[in-house]
């Protein structure tokens, strides 16, 4: 923010030294002068003008057509009076209002306050033309419209694949919580099924003849079945929405396999699994962070030679790593944000009160490290 307000001031020295050293008549000189004094503003309180772009494009178009519009009443027959640099300076501060309006303004608004200021740009050549020249009024126009087209389309890319990007991680995270909650009906249904299967052998050996306990067991599996088609319906409606197959949640039995696969793409994995016993939540959390890590492996570091991937217990919780011995060639910050799984990942880690991390390692390769809660604290 310093350094914005120090840009700001700068530039308000600049506009104040230029009019002491190159004069002009105040026809000429008012609307650039003022167009970037606006400009040192929102620059000067930026973010906090951001909202304020497409007004303030619509201003300065205002005011610059209002000025050509006093030219071409006061000096029909065209002129070129006053030096080059307050000709450029005003095109140049409209081309700034333009990019700021299609770069942070909502659609409509950068449409409007932004579609005026290039209309009011194209119209600055008109007071330098003879009157009588229709032709060459037209073409100036035209070709002074290219500087704020440009400046449209050079804002207008960066929004649009944010945008796309947006659309790309909120994709990815809702993936992963239809994946979340199929796991859930996976595990949550074995455990139901297993209460509705004890409350139905309970009801038939000690229920005997007390209605009592009859009825009560019967109650246990009713409940027990309504849950189990809540949860049904449930999943179901998401994966309908979600408008893709679900994969079947793997566990660490079926780590050796996965390893074994990756391995038949000329690059050494060695596993290093438990042998402790884990709940299936945390299992099925570590495998998929497995297919993630090696994915990215095969996409970002294929020059490695090998891949350990150990999955262990630490206390209280799964620790699983996955390092690489990849060269430089691809940077750290690539990896860092490769792909939209890893943010889908640290996202569920975070939901069941674990932990993701991913960095370079010495002396070479990255390395991926996951904690997962096996007490579901």
């Amino acid at each position: 923010m310093c350094l914005r307000r120090v840009l700001a001031a700068c530039g308000v020295l600049a506009l104040a030294a230029g009019t002491l050293l190159v004069p002009a008549p105040p026809i000429g000189i008012v609307t650039p002068v003022t167009l970037w004094l606006g400009l040192a503003v929102l620059l000067a309180l930026w973010p906090r003008t951001r909202a304020a772009s497409p007004w303030a494009a619509g201003a300065a178009a205002g005011l610059s057509a209002a000025v050509t519009v006093a030219y071409l009443v006061l000096r029909p027959g065209g002129s070129s009076e006053g030096p080059v640099l307050w000709f450029l300076l005003e095109p140049a501060g409209l081309a700034v209002y333009v990019y700021l309006a299609f770069r942070w303004a909502p659609p409509r608004s950068a449409l409007t306050g932004g579609g005026a200021a290039v209309l009011a740009l194209a119209m600055t050549v008109q007071r330098y033309l003879p009157a009588e020249a229709v032709v060459e009024a037209i073409a100036g126009s035209l070709v002074w419209l290219i500087p704020g087209v440009v400046a449209g389309l050079v804002a207008w890319y960066p929004r649009l694949m944010d945008e796309r990007r947006e659309r790309a991680v909120a994709e990815a995270r809702r993936a992963q919580r239809v994946d979340l909650a199929s796991d859930l009906h996976d595990f949550v249904a074995h455990d139901v099924s297993e209460i509705v299967a004890q409350a139905q052998a309970s009801r038939m050996v000690l229920a005997g003849d007390d209605p009592r306990l009859t009825e009560t067991f019967e109650r246990i599996e009713a409940a027990g079945l309504r849950a189990l088609a809540s949860m049904d319906r449930t999943v179901h409606m998401l994966r309908d929405s979600g408008g893709a197959a679900r994969t079947p949640v793997g566990v660490l039995a079926d780590l050796p396999e996965l390893v074994a696969r990756f391995s038949q793409g000329g690059m050494g994995v060695r596993l290093d699994p438990t042998t402790t016993e884990v709940p299936r939540e945390a299992a099925a959390v570590a495998y998929r962070i497995v297919v993630e890590a090696l994915t990215n492996v095969r996409r970002h570091a294929p020059s490695a030679s090998t891949v350990d991937v150990t999955v262990a217990v630490e206390g209280r919780d799964l620790r699983v790593t996955v390092a690489d011995d990849g060269t430089d060639e691809t940077r750290p910050s690539g990896r860092a944000h490769a792909g939209l799984g890893l943010p889908g990942l640290a996202e569920r880690l975070a939901s069941v009160g674990g932990t993701l991390s991913a960095g370079p390692r010495e002396p070479r390769g990255w390395s991926l490290s996951a904690r997962i809660p096996l007490d579901g604290r």
